[in-house]
């Protein structure tokens, strides 16, 4: 009876572990396919956007851009590049659970794309297509492209890379200026710290000092 219970535990324990090494996989693949339909939808909005703005006069593009640009459900969600490391991502709203599982997402309550002010995105680092598997490989100079349906597009330059334990929140610090900022999970597999990708949009002015 003992030796039973020893080799079905065995086993049990060996389905386990091919179970938790074969995850990250399977959801990297699952979602990965899903992104690219993803990415294909918001081209094609994107190409919508543009036509609109062929069939209209200048001047009513422009009126109808600057309602854009305050309006969230043009800004979010929003599409990011980064293309050091070869990734391209639709961005959500959002960094719960659920919303993670599908991607990249944007911190509620941070400044939306361009804005002044930290626009914070968290994403995974080894399941769920793991998006931010190798931001840290990013480094000072490299690009962080976010175009939004708004027909915005903003570069920010990464300037800093660093970690901070999970509780510390000084990270989320709002800056007088357009800024941006990367977090997921370091090292790979685990939860222990924050890898953190700083990056801000170079040569801002102020309005009033325009």
């Amino acid at each position: 009876m003992k030796r039973k219970f020893l080799r079905y535990g065995g086993i049990f324990l060996i389905i386990v572990g091919i179970v938790i090494i074969i995850y990250p996989f399977y959801t990297n693949f699952v979602l990965k396919r899903r992104e690219v339909t993803i990415l294909a939808s918001w081209d094609e909005e994107v190409q919508l956007e543009q036509e609109h703005h062929e069939s209209i006069t200048e001047e009513e593009y422009e009126l109808q851009k600057e309602t854009l640009l305050v309006d969230p459900t043009k800004k979010i969600p929003f599409k990011i590049t980064i293309p050091k490391i070869e990734v391209e991502w639709i961005v959500n709203e959002g960094t719960d659970y659920i919303t993670l599982r599908e991607g990249p997402g944007h911190y509620v309550g941070s400044a939306l794309p361009g804005e002044v002010g930290k626009c914070v995105i968290a994403g995974h680092r080894t399941t769920y297509g793991a998006p931010f598997n190798m931001v840290d490989e990013l480094e000072e100079g490299d690009e962080i492209l976010i175009e939004t349906l708004g027909n915005e597009d903003f570069t920010y330059i990464v300037t800093d890379n660093f970690e901070v334990i999970p509780t510390d929140m000084s990270v989320l610090e709002t800056t007088g200026y357009p800024s941006l900022i990367l977090s997921t999970c370091t090292p790979k597999y685990f939860a222990t710290r924050r890898l953190i990708i700083f990056a801000e949009i170079p040569n801002y002015v102020p309005e009033e000092e325009e």
